[in-house]
């Protein structure tokens, strides 16, 4: 039997939040980084990052009409990011944070929150913040789930309340026919069962690298902590991100005076006496040791390297005009770096200057993605002369995809675990999409800005997605669908860079 409550949810078909990524076209301004700064809003006391997290997510949806900072109000089935019912938020505030709670459905109701936290259940008595509450029809877990929110400590919660109440926080409550459960979930990394992309739950934790709307380098977490770097980017260019190891991080960018320069997530900054081609963005592997190299077109139109201790390696290789190295690291501390050179084609160069010319044309202005693959070679993604996606690997192994490409862009490709890989692309109607080496391909409903490329990294058994999307906005997306929008603007024509950590 259907509750008849105001706060009964129904059980619909989930129409991704990638919707809204078009819609959206509102504010181009730059994300706060502090949520913890506005006042009255509950963002920290958790047992967990993630828990954190959450609560800080939930709290900065709370509605301007109840107090709250946000313009949003509550419609069932909503899943932000102005419209919310109450499962909608606690699934999206713990999925930003890392924590699937869908259980295997497409679009969690109340009840699948519960299943996805079954495991994970601890007494009222002792619940921390962070906690998932659940209400029944009856009080017990054999009743009519209807309705939860999240613990914030001391008596109180943060909810999608109901019908013209919106996002709030509120004290516990319980009332005949919507009765407080004496157990909470305690959502944790290390919950079991299905995602909705049907892999294993699994926490998304990274970081995104971009140029802002000013000019500026900005990086912006999963969970949405954002750093402004005082650093200006060259117009038109985009950073690259590797790992320093520890958790910490380095950017390396075209500044706006052409130099190449690097900083690291601890704001430490190193100008190199590079002069990098106009129009072009440097591409940055981590060396043992917590260092560093960057491959760059530099002003001459030939490829450099230059590592974190400035020794540089000129290449016996002219690059076309606007494009961009890809660099990976190979076995025994080498690298390769794939290009489109002066003459339209792609080729390789190891280290070792050894050259490899692939006999593939490459559309103007747009750049290779390379990656390692599990069998010790590599795998090189490029938009053709044609406009279509290929991959070609070290032995000139060619597929051919099914997939036009939109002009002035350019693919990223990611290795799988499994030993194939997964490559993010604009396509020709300017949509994102994803496609496997065995040609399966996943259409997201995210339109992207011209001229504009994806960036693809691992996380769990999955990946998520950077883009910018049309409306000039920072976002991701996981390959089971779930969206989250930073609220960062970028700089038109300029891509981000993404790290797993």
């Amino acid at each position: 039997m259907t509750p008849t409550t105001v706060r009964s949810r129904a059980k619909k078909t989930f129409i991704g939040i990638a919707v809204a990524a078009v819609a959206i076209a509102g504010t181009v301004g730059l994300a706060a980084p502090a949520l913890a700064s506005q006042p009255g809003l509950n963002t920290g006391g958790g047992p967990s990052a993630a828990a954190n997290s959450a609560i800080a997510y939930a709290e900065s949806m709370w509605s301007r009409t109840d107090g709250g900072p946000a313009d949003t109000k509550y419609v069932l089935g909503g899943n932000g990011p102005t419209e919310w019912d109450c499962s909608g938020l606690v699934w999206k505030a713990y999925l930003q944070a890392g924590i699937d709670l869908s259980n295997g459905t497409s679009r969690p109701v109340v009840g699948d929150e519960f299943n996805a936290l079954k495991g994970n259940l601890v007494s009222r008595a002792d619940a921390e913040p962070g906690d998932v509450l659940f209400w029944t029809s009856n009080g017990t877990t054999s009743g009519n789930f209807l309705h939860d929110g999240i613990y914030l400590g001391n008596g109180y919660m943060v909810a999608a309340a109901a019908p013209g109440e919106g996002v709030k926080e509120q004290t516990l409550w319980s009332e005949p026919g919507e009765q407080l459960l004496d157990v909470v979930g305690r959502p944790t990394g290390s919950l079991s069962g299905s995602g909705s992309g049907a892999g294993t739950v699994h926490t998304t934790s990274y970081v995104t690298a971009e140029q802002v709307n000013t000019g500026k380098l900005w990086s912006v977490t999963a969970s949405k902590a954002a750093t402004a770097y005082p650093v200006g980017v060259a117009s038109g260019t985009s950073p690259a991100i590797a790992t320093l190891g520890g958790g910490k991080y380095v950017t390396a960018f075209q500044a706006a005076g052409g130099a190449l320069w690097t900083i690291t997530s601890d704001g430490a900054a190193t100008s190199f006496p590079v002069g990098m081609k106009a129009g072009t963005s440097p591409s940055i592997i981590p060396t043992s040791g917590g260092g560093y190299v960057v491959a760059v077109q530099t002003n001459t139109g030939a490829l450099w390297t230059i590592t974190n201790t400035k020794a540089a390696t000129a290449f016996p290789v002219g690059m076309a005009a606007g494009t961009s190295p890809s660099i990976t690291a190979t076995a025994g501390g080498h690298y390769v770096v794939a290009v489109q050179t002066n003459s339209g084609d792609l080729w390789s160069i190891t280290d070792t200057k050894a050259a490899t010319d692939f006999g593939v044309g490459m559309k103007t202005g747009t750049s290779p993605s390379v990656t390692t693959t599990a069998n010790g070679g590599y795998v090189i993604a490029v938009q053709t002369n044609t406009g279509a996606l290929w991959s070609v690997t070290n032995t000139k192994a060619a597929t051919a995809f099914p997939v036009g490409m939109l002009a002035g862009t350019s693919p990223s490709i990611l290795a799988q675990p499994s030993g194939g890989y997964v490559i993010a692309v604009q396509t020709n109607t300017g949509k994102l999409w994803t496609i496997t080496d065995g040609k399966a391909a996943t259409a997201f409903d995210i339109g992207m800005a011209a001229g504009t490329s994806p960036a693809i990294a691992a996380v769990g058994s999955g990946y998520v997605v950077a883009v910018q999307t049309n409306s000039s906005d920072l976002w991701s997306v996981t390959n089971d669908d779930a969206a989250t929008s930073f609220g960062v603007g970028m700089q038109p024509g300029t891509s981000p860079a993404i790290l797993a950590q």
